[in-house]
């Protein structure tokens, strides 16, 4: 493979870069309202029906559609260095022949004007039908690598839709996609009833949703239909800022958060949903976009003040990844992937200054002293006097959960199809920075059993996921010195790399300034906008 870069330039509107979410997903029609003047075009832009103002309920409905084809592959591991990812191959290949490099992203422009380059190198293995085909081959590539399924699309979906009023006054046809255009930006939509999955409830709900922008019906892969919102940027960070924190919180964290997911956004683009006819989704791991009918002037303003600001460094946008709480200290960008590559954020004591005795809780006496304490850091929130909307956090910052030990067998063999019998001990193996655990292996009657990666064991070990892998085990034994409960006492939630919404927020209380709390947690970033820096 030579090492080539693409090209990928951003469609422009208002003079920023154009997004494409998509909403949702499976469904079998549609109703909506358009709350002011709007018109209905196919997906080239060929008007169908010229601008209107209408009071009645609309409906698009499918009258017919042919599914497209999805196929899904293994990632192993991901670098923006070329020669790292090379040496990974060469370990790959020992295993598996068919391992290959795939490059994504390229240079990035907007407006003729290079503003990144973003090129990923992914060491990807097979293309299967389904996730769990996919998934039934990570045993083979582990622990050497921590395997994790992405999905690309091979062939569109295709077929005809209908959209009309309920009177039928109004009524206009499309192949493939259709596009309701509000004549201003500021013009919500309104669709009724869209029904979505919960996963943890494992149950569909119903509920209505509202956007801005302009919306897209077209089909999902199945030949269902799907929605797919085009905003421009700093429109679709509005409703990313209030998704992913709400509303009530301090505006020197609102203009820090708003730079954080600007950042975020430009960084991937051409990083995920391959093939798909969108940039983004709402039903995955790309950023919150809720279909809340929302009003926040801060969230606004705090937008608009920091317009087209992001984290570069050496003129790169960086991923700037943000969680819940830290529980104290932040994490190596390379904790999270599993990167050999020196990392562009390191993690760091979360308070102004680190105490003297403090050494790394990359030791496990350290690990444990830490998790047991309540140390004075920005997302401690005990004693604190802050915002009501960071109440609910407290609980975050240190956690308990228990098991009996035949509880937690199972969850095992379910959550990793091994079966290791009897589970005598759960041993630490490493800790990165924060004191995350990135390996354990599970010492069982059958078999013991390592787990790699932060993600596979907080999911290894829980119904759904263990708040954070920042944990010790503490054990209850019977007679004979068999465990029957296993007690995990814990450290903040979420993968701990890059800002900490709980503690940004404090520092925000605390009157620090946005600068100062970007420079806190993406220490070696510098600010810069993309709408004016010149990288030719």
């Amino acid at each position: 493979m030579q090492e080539e870069t693409n090209n990928v330039f951003l469609k422009e509107s208002d003079n920023e870069p154009l997004m494409r979410i998509a909403l949702f997903e499976s469904q079998d029609f549609l109703d909506l309202k358009i709350m002011g003047e709007f018109s209905v075009a196919d997906e080239n832009g060929n008007m169908l029906i010229n601008p209107v103002t209408s009071e009645l309920k609309w409906r698009v409905k499918i009258k017919d559609s042919k599914p497209g084809k999805e196929q899904f592959f293994i990632v192993l591991f991901e670098s923006f260095q070329f020669e790292l990812t090379e040496e990974k191959l060469k370990i790959a290949k020992k295993i598996d022949e068919n391992v290959e490099i795939k490059r994504l992203g390229g240079n990035v422009y907007f407006k003729d004007k290079k503003i990144n380059n973003n090129v990923k190198y992914v060491l990807t293995y097979g293309y299967f039908p389904t996730e769990i085909e996919a998934r039934k081959n990570f045993k083979r590539f582990q622990p050497e690598f921590v395997p994790y399924v992405e999905k690309t699309v091979v062939k569109q979906s295709q077929g005809h839709l209908e959209a009309f009023d309920a009177e039928y006054e109004y009524s206009a046809e499309a192949a493939n996609a259709m596009k309701i255009i509000p004549s201003n930006i500021q013009t919500k939509i309104k669709l009724f009833g869209i029904r979505s999955f919960e996963p943890i409830l494992q149950k569909y709900h119903h509920g209505d949703l509202v956007f801005n922008g302009t919306m897209e019906f077209r089909f999902d892969n199945h030949g269902s239909l799907m929605g797919v919102s085009e905003v421009p940027l700093e429109t679709y960070l509005k409703r990313v800022v209030f998704s992913e924190v709400g509303s009530d919180l301090p505006y020197e964290f609102l203009k820090s958060f708003a730079i954080v997911a600007r950042s975020e956004a430009m960084a991937r683009i051409g990083h995920v949903q391959l093939g798909a006819p969108y940039d983004y989704c709402n039903f995955g791991h790309s950023l919150r976009y809720m279909g809340i009918d929302y009003v926040d002037d801060n969230i606004d303003k705090a937008v608009e003040e920091t317009r087209g600001q992001v984290l570069t460094t050496k003129d790169y946008i960086r991923d700037t990844p943000f969680h819940l709480v830290c529980g104290g200290h932040t994490e190596d960008a390379s904790g999270l992937w599993g990167s050999l590559e020196k990392p562009f954020f390191i993690g760091r004591y979360d308070w102004d200054e680190k105490p003297k005795n403090f050494t790394t809780l990359k030791n496990e006496k350290m690990a444990k002293k830490w998790i047991e304490d309540r140390p004075q850091v920005w997302c401690n929130l005990k004693g604190m006097k802050i915002p009501p909307a960071l109440e609910k956090y407290k609980q975050s910052f240190r956690w308990e959960i228990s098991y009996a030990r035949r509880e937690l067998e199972d969850i095992i063999r379910k959550r990793t199809g091994e079966d290791i019998g009897t589970l005598f001990d759960i041993f630490p193996l490493s800790r990165g920075n924060s004191g995350r655990l990135n390996e354990i292996e599970l010492i069982g009657s059958l078999k013991n059993y390592r787990i790699r990666g932060q993600l596979n064991i907080r999911e290894a070990l829980a119904y759904d996921y263990l708040p954070s892998s920042c944990f010790i085990v503490e054990k209850e034994l019977d007679d004979t010195g068999t465990p029957i409960m296993f007690n995990f006492i814990g450290a903040g939630q979420g993968h701990g790399v890059g800002l900490c919404k709980t503690g940004a927020a404090v520092m925000a209380h605390d009157e620090k300034k946005f600068d100062k709390i970007l420079k806190h947690y993406f220490e070696d970033s510098t600010l810069s906008s993309i709408y004016e820096l010149d990288h030719d």
